[in-house]
């Protein structure tokens, strides 16, 4: 039944559910059909009706986790209107929940700042993908949950304190926990190119996200690979970065940040690499809002912003030798097939490891150091603890432990998190819970196999699990 209440939906409206931007004008990104090779999860036959009732939950936030969680179904519109579900084969469809889980993907920054205080966004239309967010198409403030990429810092619990649970606003301390791993592509269109896959050295993919590499055939590149990936023709990188503010902004950036503040070493620290008027260092810091090239205060023509996953999907697609920063899973869903550059990781022999972000086992590797013993117990993400009075339910991974991963691991990976409300009045309780176990259940691992996602470690799902029941009762339960 529901499966053939999304597809209909699917059918009949492609352009409203499925627009992304290009500048200010909308048009449909091709990256909105579930993976050919994804599996399609059984309802058990339970008809779960596409009606939006009371029963369903509302959520939405970061597009990092998004196409996992619903294969990029936008639910557009509001909560009476029909609103698609979680295509079949994404984790939310599958889901062993009453109702429908509604998951409106927009960004971690706006997720957060809906949790963390009633913005006015919760009721209000979910926008199509690509659009700017306009609010999560939800039945009541507040959401039942939030995704973000970024965990939350202590201001921002501050404000939650303040807005959330103060005075007739009970609603508990918040359920903080990672949930899924994944990687961060730099996408580009395979036709543009004369190499089968483009490789690029951290020197490089360094130079051409601080503005200092800007031709495709630039001597770097081409040292790279061997060879001129353009045919020895000059072709402009049009680099796009994310206009909005962005958990994925935020780990890109601060993986730059790590990772090309460096001494390099030999071939790197002479040309065609490095020399007294190139520099792959990033000196813009980091943050949730692009900093580098194209920001505020740093204009450059090739550097363009696109807002969301799907904005940056969509512009790569449409625009010859175009790249920027895209989660990997979108960039594999895509048709036609955009490629993911190799990034190099480590060296041996004085030659540079080329590592693939669609390969599993190196991605994998990215989050080795991402177990049980990384948890910070009510840490924030600015580094300073939350102050709450729950911290066996904020489970809080320092970005130290995978943003710069060990040799032959993909490099540029991120985790996102799932935030719900500690006391929850008795709204969707028995569902909630119900959907945190299934999130750690080897079912759910089943279902993200096939796309270019990671579960965490077993150890993590155990500890996710032993907060959520109040550590076997020593503790109150983390969602009531």
């Amino acid at each position: 039944m529901k499966q053939s209440l999304v597809t209909a939906a699917l059918a009949a409206a492609p352009a409203l559910l499925f627009s992304a931007c290009n500048g200010t004008s909308a048009s449909g990104p091709s990256a909105v059909a579930p993976l050919p090779n994804a599996p399609v999860a059984s309802n058990h036959s339970r008809i779960r009706h596409n009606d939006n009732g009371p029963q369903d939950l509302h959520a939405g936030g970061a597009d990092f986790p998004g196409y996992a969680y619903n294969l990029e179904s936008q639910p557009v519109g509001s909560y009476n209107q029909s609103q698609p579900g979680p295509a079949p084969g994404s984790l939310f469809f599958a889901a062993p929940t009453t109702g429908t889980i509604f998951y409106c993907i927009n960004s971690s920054s706006y997720g957060r700042a809906e949790f963390i205080q009633n913005n006015g966004t919760a009721t209000t239309p979910c926008a199509p993908l690509g659009q700017s967010p306009t609010g999560f198409g939800g039945r009541q403030d507040p959401l039942d949950f939030v995704g973000t990429a970024v965990a939350l810092k202590s201001s921002e619990y501050t404000t939650y304190k303040a807005n959330r649970e103060s005075g007739t606003k009970t609603w508990g301390e918040p359920f903080e926990f990672p949930q899924i791993g994944g990687p961060i592509a730099y996408p580009y269109r395979p036709g543009d190119f004369t190499v089968s896959s483009i490789k690029l050295s951290a020197w490089t993919y360094c130079a051409i996200s601080n503005g200092v590499v800007s031709d495709w055939n630039d001597p770097a590149i081409t040292a790279d690979n061997g060879g001129s990936v353009t045919g020895g023709t000059s072709q402009t990188i049009t680099f796009f970065y994310r206009s909005d503010s962005s958990g994925t902004t935020y780990n890109f950036v601060n993986h730059l940040n790590t990772a090309c503040n460096v001494a390099w070493k030999k071939p790197y620290n002479k040309p065609p690499y490095q020399s007294a008027s190139r520099s792959a260092a990033w000196t813009y810091g980091v943050n949730n809002v692009w900093p580098g090239p194209g920001s505020s205060g740093h204009p450059n023509p090739n550097f363009i912003g696109e807002n969301g996953a799907p904005g940056i999907l969509n512009a790569v697609e449409t625009t010859a030798y175009g790249t920027g920063y895209l989660e990997g899973s979108y960039a594999k869903a895509a048709t036609p097939k955009v490629g993911q550059a190799l990034l190099q990781s480590g060296s041996k022999n004085g030659l540079p490891i080329f590592t693939d972000p669609t390969n599993k086992t190196e991605v994998i590797a990215a989050f080795k150091r991402v177990i049980s013993s990384s948890i910070t117990y009510g840490g924030g993400s600015d580094g300073v603890p939350l102050g709450t009075s729950a911290p066996w339910c904020v489970l809080y991974i320092d970005p130290k432990n995978f943003v710069n991963p060990p040799a032959h691991a993909y490099p540029i990976v991120a985790v996102s998190y799932l935030l719900f409300y500690g006391q929850n009045n008795g709204v969707h309780v028995p569902d909630k819970i119900a959907l945190i176990k299934f999130l750690e259940s080897k079912k759910a691992n089943t279902i993200v196999q096939p796309l270019e996602y990671v579960s965490l470690a077993s150890s993590i799902e155990t500890a996710v699990l032993s907060a959520l029941n109040g550590n076997g009762g020593s503790q109150p339960a983390c969602v009531q």
